[in-house]
């Protein structure tokens, strides 16, 4: 598999922390996994609800199951090149808590969300990039997301992040793309928006910035399962003009970037048990992030 140019790879990161691979989708069809039927249109699935109502209401009725198995799968493609990072592991979908082990480049990499506080455990070959020689690097998300809020990035992954985003959906209709199975499971797939403003939660500059790259609302695919959880969650997005944002010195040529980024969630109820690794194994490298702003 090719390689995804530093750049790239730092674009790559950006956004799937960011915005957790928030895409604008244009048609763009499901990533090869599963079987999919015909488009269903309009119809309602549930009683007397409207398809739109059965997609708002998807949101918390994942939230009741409060624990899954995570699947997270995120390809970036720029210039020819393309890269995949995976993730497989267990998240508390109500708290956040989650324990992921991810793979990219041929490197394994263990991840911890604890009480709003990112860990991973790095092979040595990168340990010293963030210039620390312990086991586990610690990073607050709650930082984090301060200083993206003045830079307009964000560095990590948090998959509760992208959890969210189904609960900031527009008031407008919810599209019913189809009938889908995933891993023998009975899926509706839907088409809708996400809420820029609602992402930004009431952070106006941010919100701005965000309008800016991505347009007043983000186009979502959910497939939901017969009791309307969210099996399966999908974005797409051209990272050409955040690469642009990015680069302080205007390039005139800046990379383009497409990402797509798909979470699954199965074996809802699953046991969840996250701790953070010993303190004297784990180096806090906040600062050293937020200072090198990409």
């Amino acid at each position: 598999m090719a390689r995804v140019s530093r750049r790239s790879r730092t674009a790559v990161v950006t956004a799937a922390g960011l915005l957790a691979g928030t895409a604008v989708l244009t048609g763009c069809g499901d990533d090869g996994n599963g079987s999919a039927s015909e488009p269903g249109g309009e119809e309602t699935r549930d009683g007397d609800r409207s398809t739109t109502e059965v997609v708002r209401a998807a949101h918390e009725e994942t939230l009741e199951a409060e624990t899954a198995k995570l699947e997270l799968r995120v390809r970036a493609a720029a210039d020819g090149e393309q890269q995949t990072i995976t993730g497989n592991g267990v998240i508390d979908l109500v708290d956040g808590t989650s324990r992921l082990t991810i793979g990219t480049g041929g490197q394994k990499i263990e991840q911890r969300v604890v009480e709003q506080d990112l860990y991973q455990r790095l092979p040595e070959s990168l340990r010293g990039q963030l210039g620390g020689d312990k086991p586990w690097i610690k990073v607050d998300l709650g930082e984090i997301a301060l200083a993206a809020g003045g830079t307009g990035e964000l560095q990590i992954t948090d998959p509760a992040q992208a959890m969210e985003y189904a609960g900031a959906l527009t008031d407008g209709d919810a599209e019913r793309v189809g009938t889908e199975k995933i891993d023998g499971v009975e899926t509706t797939k839907y088409r809708v928006e996400v809420d820029v403003d609602e992402l930004a939660r009431g952070d106006n500059p941010q919100a701005q910035r965000l309008r800016e790259q991505l347009g007043d609302t983000l186009p979502m695919h959910l497939w939901l399962d017969d009791e309307d959880r969210i099996r399966r969650q999908q974005f797409d997005i051209d990272l050409g003009a955040v690469n642009s944002t990015q680069d302080p010195q205007g390039s005139k040529n800046p990379q383009s970037t497409a990402l797509r980024t798909t979470l699954e969630f199965s074996d809802f109820g699953t046991e969840v048990d996250v701790s953070p690794p010993p303190a004297e194994d784990t180096t806090d490298v906040t600062d050293k992030i937020t200072k090198r702003g990409g």
